[in-house]
């Protein structure tokens, strides 16, 4: 070999190794980003995703570990968010888990669905406490104390977002639970993370019940990135049996909230759950056990006309009579086309909740939110 050819081949050597060592440092660097935003995860950008599967609306659902449902919404392309229900908000301003399962966490973004963590205010086993969320408000510097601990959740954990689900609120805490709200979401945005809010329904403010009166639509909604309006549990045990959401009272609801709220930020709650009646019981059931057991009862289903909910009756095998009322398909379609009709300027649907759902549910939700606004 000459000396030029000699030459030649070193470089061309050098080169190929340049070459290798800036291939590895890329890989490198990706590797360090999956790392610090998740494997196979997307970054975190503080703001909500488009709605997906071609769809013009966004669809949002609260999740107590049902990894499953997951699964088959992921499938048909028809959620974009899911909020998992395992943290408690603690008079002391700590906060506590149950059932926490961070790899769902993982597996969900992983998917391209953002994952909130949802905040409720009750003791571990026990029911929604409004006592917790007044000793919580009762002065700034423990008000403070809880959103650092909020964010430090949402942000340790890994999550798109928190949304808060305080329920039972007194009137008196109407202010304070204002101000709460906007120093969390501040702090949240701050962290490129983002805030949703789950109220009861009214037509009216302050409104009729103390829970009711504790939500300031208008200042809540200004603060909050989502507001989802809890549109269902119209019937239940303390009533006589009937539909979750009457189609009527559920656009005198979001009309009202769209009055206060901007509309783009609002989301109409769809529910997936309806109750047995039976004696002095009140049991929820869901489309999986509810249509096996009229199945197995042979009991026709009849139709609400307003909410497209279905019901049936039957007798058990001690002679108690039950009357129940639950979604199905074509409950779940009457109310998205309601949506779209009727309320086209809202954002989408927050679903309570992802369990023992039909499959069918989810390309029945993807088809129905599909047109252009």
């Amino acid at each position: 070999m000459t000396q030029t050819a000699s030459r030649a081949a070193r470089y061309r050597r050098r080169r190929l190794a340049a070459l290798v060592l800036f291939v590895l440092a890329a890989v490198l660097a990706a590797a360090l980003i999956r790392s610090a935003c998740g494997e196979g995860e997307p970054p975190f950008t503080g703001e909500l995703s488009k709605p997906g599967g071609g769809r013009a609306w966004r669809v949002t659902a609260w999740n107590t570990g049902d990894a499953a449902s997951v699964d088959r919404a992921a499938a048909a392309q028809a959620v974009d968010e899911v909020d998992f229900v395992w943290y408690l908000s603690q008079s002391d301003a700590t906060v506590t888990s149950e059932n926490e399962d961070l790899e769902l966490v993982r597996a969900t973004r992983a998917r391209g669905i953002q994952a909130f963590a949802t905040v409720v205010n009750r003791a571990p086993g026990g029911d929604f406490d409004g006592g917790i969320a007044a000793r919580i408000l009762r002065d700034d510097t423990t008000r403070s104390r809880h959103v650092e601990r909020l964010v430090e959740l949402v942000v340790d954990r890994g999550y798109d977002g928190l949304d808060l689900d305080w329920e039972l609120v007194g009137p008196d805490d109407r202010d304070r639970f204002s101000s709460f709200v906007e120093e969390l979401a501040e702090a949240l945005h701050e962290e490129d993370r983002l805030l949703s809010i789950a109220v009861f329904p009214k037509d009216s403010d302050p409104g009729d019940w103390d829970t009711q009166k504790a939500a300031d639509y208008a200042r809540l909604g200004a603060a909050v990135d989502e507001f989802k309006v809890m549109t269902y549990s119209y019937s239940g045990g303390w009533g006589d049996p009937g539909p979750q959401a009457p189609l009527a009272w559920t656009r005198r609801v979001m009309r009202f909230a769209i009055s206060q709220v901007p509309a783009e930020k609002v989301l109409m709650g769809v529910p997936f759950f309806g109750f047995d009646w039976h004696g002095d019981t009140t049991t929820a059931v869901f489309w999986e056990g509810a249509d096996a057991t009229r199945r197995e009862a042979g009991a026709p289903i009849l139709r609400h006309d307003g909410s497209g909910e279905a019901a049936y009756t039957y007798t058990d095998e001690d002679g108690d009579t039950h009357t129940v009322w639950f979604q199905d398909r074509v409950a779940v379609a009457t109310k998205v086309e309601y949506l779209t009709r009727k309320l086209p300027s809202l954002a989408g649907i927050a679903i309570w909740q992802m369990h023992g759902e039909d499959p069918r549910f989810w390309s029945t939700i993807r088809k129905g939110l599909r047109a252009a606004k």
